[in-house]
Parts: structure tokens; C-alpha cells; sequence
């Protein structure tokens, strides 16, 4: 069924975001494609395409998580290596030394003094190359290992952010708002969420295509960010829905938020076929503030009742 299918795009693309607006957008076309007369043979073929998508995005899935798990066992390994190699070096200088007690207890039994001078002559010298060569080898193993770790650290990041990051949009993803949302509970900190859904925007999507609604999304997401303040978190919440997460509360979130309409909201240019065309977006706006108490999906609730009174409203007006 269409619900069913929507429900499966959303759930790929909590589960693996950076594969699962690709999936979400082919489930989300192939929905568009049924209807209540549709017959046995393209309810059939319909059902094959899905069939394939899934298996597709299975293995997507699949490969990314297991190249996740390989780069964090790679970092194990050069941690463990290097454990095993300074405890090698340890060891063998140890044996150095013990050498080395070993000739100044026997210098204690010679008694000319041009022997015993010669022989503390030798150790010291041998002494001090094997400390040379122990810094020596302990700076080229620490900065091998910083070049190494530096490495993983930067892959480390890139899949951070490729898991937090909305692909299409650039903002963060659901995920993050969710791990944003959850920490200000713990902390019992006072805050806000706005949730935008754009207006009619499936008109645009069948009207121009999706690859400009991706780009009209794009440019509203950019204008969002624009407007509200880098310790605030923008996310893309799904399909034509972002959520805000504002540090203030109660009236002072909706003076916020409420001048959103006038400078996120207007004109926007998207090119259709080598043309620049002008589209108008609004979006129905849903504001919520936390309560000592309240989950994050109840405040996720609040803020979409609110944002559904508003469209409400909006939709009765044109009537």
C-alpha cells in the first residue's frame, strides 16, 4: 500500500541516512504510482520494483556497516601493534641495561685505577648510545603513530558526518536531532523545537520533477541555517519536513521563530530544463517548548499538532 511504502522510506533512512534518502526517493516515485484502479499487471510489476530496492538497499546497507566495522578494527590493530612493539623495545633494553649493571659490578674488583677509568669510559659510552637510540626510536614510533591515528581520526569524522548529515540538504539528519533532543532532556535544559513542513510541496515534485525539488529543498535548508544562530541545531526531519532546536523558551522561542515566515518564506529560482523558474514556498509552522517531564516523542508530538492547527488554518482560509 502507499502507507506502507512511505513507512518503509522513513525507516531506511533513520536506520542508514546516508544511503536512505536514494531509497526513500525510488519508494516514494513508485508510490506516486499506484491508484485504486490500478491493474493486476502494473500492481505486479510495482511490487517487483520494490522487491528490488529493498534488495538494493540491503546490500548498500550491508557493505557500509561492514566497512564501519573494518576502519574501527583497523584503529584496534595499530593501537595493539604498537602496544606490542614498545613492550619488544622495553624488553630489549632491558637486557641492555642489565648488561651494563653487570660491567660496572665488575669494575668494582679492579684495582688499577687506568682499568677501571677505561671500563667506565666504555660503559658510559655505550650507556649514552643506547639512550640515543632509545629517544630515537621512541620519537619515530610516536610520530608514526600520530600520523597513523591522524589518519583514522579523519575517517573517523568523515563517517561522523556522513551519519549526521543530511545528504540531500547538508543539514543534520533526523538522527542528530534526536541525540540533540535527548541530551537537553538529560540535562533538563530549557528548549524549544519549530517544525517546518513546506506547503504543497508534492506539487512541486510532480510538477518539475524531483531533482528540483532536492534543489528547492537545498536552498530553503541554506536560508533556515542562515537565519538562526549556530548554537541552534537545523535538521531535516523528512521528506519536505525540517525541525529546529532553539535554547529558549515559551515566548521568547516564538519570537524567534515567528520571523522565520518573512525571510525563509517567498520566491525561490529552480532551473527546469536549462530555465530559470520562480516557485513560492510557505511552510506551516509547529512550535513546541519542553516540559519538565515530557519525552522527546511527546514534545515531537505537541510540536506537530501545533504545526497541523496551522495548515488547518490555512487550508480553511483559501477556502
Amino acid at each position: 500500500s502507499q502507507a506502507a511504502l512511505t513507512v518503509m522510506g522513513t525507516g531506511a533512512t533513520q536506520i542508514c541516512p546516508h544511503l536512505g534518502e536514494d531509497f526513500q526517493h525510488s519508494l516514494l516515485y513508485l508510490r506516486d504510482q499506484l491508484s485504486p484502479d490500478l491493474d493486476p499487471k502494473t500492481a505486479a510489476e510495482t511490487g517487483r520494483r520494490v522487491e528490488e530496492e529493498l534488495k538494493k538497499w540491503g546490500e548498500s546497507a550491508s557493505e557500509y556497516f561492514q566497512q564501519t566495522a573494518h576502519d574501527v578494527k583497523e584503529i584496534m590493530l595499530v593501537v595493539a601493534e604498537t602496544t606490542q612493539s614498545i613492550g619488544e623495545r622495553d624488553q630489549r633494553y632491558a637486557r641492555q641495561f642489565e648488561e651494563f649493571a653487570g660491567q660496572l659490578a665488575a669494575i668494582v674488583s679492579l684495582e688499577d685505577l687506568t682499568k677501571v677509568r677505561q671500563s667506565l669510559g666504555k660503559s658510559a659510552l655505550q650507556l649514552k648510545s643506547c639512550v640515543e637510540r632509545m629517544v630515537l626510536e621512541g620519537e619515530q614510533s610516536a610520530s608514526r603513530i600520530r600520523e597513523e591515528l591522524s589518519v583514522y581520526q579523519t575517517r573517523l569524522d568523515e563517517a561522523e558526518r556522513v551519519a549526521t548529515q543530511d545528504p540531500v540538504t547538508g543539514v543534520a539528519n533526523r538522527y542528530k536531532a534526536e541525540r540533540q533532543i535527548q541530551l537537553r532532556i538529560e540535562l533538563s535544559r530549557n528548549f524549544s523545537v519549530a517544525l517546518f513542513d513546506l506547503d504543497n510541496f508534492k506539487q512541486i515534485n510532480d510538477l518539475y520533477g524531483h531533482p528540483a525539488g532536492d534543489t528547492l529543498l537545498k536552498q530553503f535548508a541554506t536560508e533556515l541555517r542562515a537565519f538562526f544562530r549556530s548554537t541552534d541545531t537545523v535538521s531535516r526531519w523528512g521528506g519536505d519536513e525540517f525541525l529546529v532546536i532553539v535554547d529558549c523558551y515559551g515566548e521568547e522561542a516564538r519570537d524567534r521563530v515567528e520571523p522565520v515566515k518573512k525571510w525563509v518564506c517567498g520566491d525561490y529560482s529552480i532551473e527546469v530544463g536549462g530555465q530559470a523558474r520562480k516557485v513560492s514556498v510557505s511552510a506551516s509552522i509547529g512550535l513546541a517548548s519542553w516540559r519538565a517531564g515530557d519525552t522527546a516523542d511527546e514534545l515531537i508530538a505537541h510540536a506537530d499538532a501545533a504545526m497541523y492547527r496551522e495548515k488547518s488554518t490555512k487550508q480553511k482560509a483559501v477556502k
